[in-house]
């Protein structure tokens, strides 16, 4: 039900939208799958029990003393936030959409390949920046220090985002159905939180091993521009050459094996 509703949603706003330009054509898009996000219980849920479990799993076992810990503890929740909401809603929309065949009817329109890709993935990245900003916030309130370089964290939220829908993009070519979303998502997802949750503990001489997993260099850059330390620039450069190093690639990859028609 929820998928004809998303179908006859989002077809339904391009008919009374036809001839418009294309910048015009990609907001009525966007509005859309904002509009068919939001009557979704299961997404509210979602965007609004993340941040509340995450923040109550701090307050509770993990609040610290120590800038360092509050540091950690951010950038393990931003890769959180982008693993679990970015790139699984972003997985399971695309995969939803071509399911329906929504997608391959909004090929039909003048809005480019890029312009309809990117259209239906705004929710994911909108309530994305939403909970990382509740939760940062959130962690500020229970004690942890204001962060030392904000550029920093800029930076790794935006790549991060990147990084985790463009993951969501590849996964989605080799999902069938929104159902076995579930199921394609786990490699990656266990995978990226394995090395983050791990990330503290291991000996610096194997660190590299783990940064090359994606979405752990962002999280150990948001633990370093939180809590600057001993940190050097060369450990900044390495954090950031891994993220670039998986927008390239992650881009690549999606260009070549994107589908849209249903995979059987």
């Amino acid at each position: 039900m929820t998928k004809m509703m998303a179908k006859e949603t989002t077809m339904s706003q391009y008919q009374r939208d036809a001839g418009k330009s294309s910048i015009q054509l990609f907001r009525a898009l966007a509005a859309a799958e904002i509009w068919v996000f939001l009557r979704q219980p299961v997404m509210i849920a979602l965007t609004l029990l993340l941040p509340a479990g995450l923040l109550a799993i701090t307050a509770l076992a993990e609040a610290s003393f120590s800038p360092q810990a509050w540091a950690q503890i951010a950038g393990r929740d931003l890769v959180a936030v982008q693993c679990i909401t970015v790139y699984f809603v972003a997985l399971n929309t695309l995969t939803a959409r071509r399911h329906t065949l929504a997608l391959k009817r909004l090929r039909t329109t003048a809005l480019p390949s890029v312009g309809i890709v990117a259209g239906l993935l705004v929710p994911p990245l909108l309530v994305g920046v939403f909970q990382v900003v509740v939760v940062f916030t959130g962690l500020v309130v229970l004690g942890a220090p204001l962060p030392q370089s904000p550029l920093l964290i800029g930076v790794s939220v935006l790549l991060g985002m990147i990084i985790a829908t463009l993951a969501g993009v590849v996964t989605s070519g080799l999902t069938a159905t929104p159902e076995k979303a579930q199921w394609t998502m786990m490699p990656f997802f266990v995978a990226v939180m394995g090395a983050i949750s791990v990330l503290p503990s291991v000996d610096p001489s194997i660190i590299n091993v783990l940064l090359a997993v994606p979405l752990t260099a962002n999280g150990h850059l948001v633990a370093t521009g939180w809590h600057v330390g001993a940190a050097n620039t060369n450990e900044v450069m390495v954090d950031m050459a891994f993220m670039v190093v998986w927008v390239v690639i992650l881009s690549l990859v999606s260009w070549k094996t994107f589908r849209w028609e249903r995979r059987h």
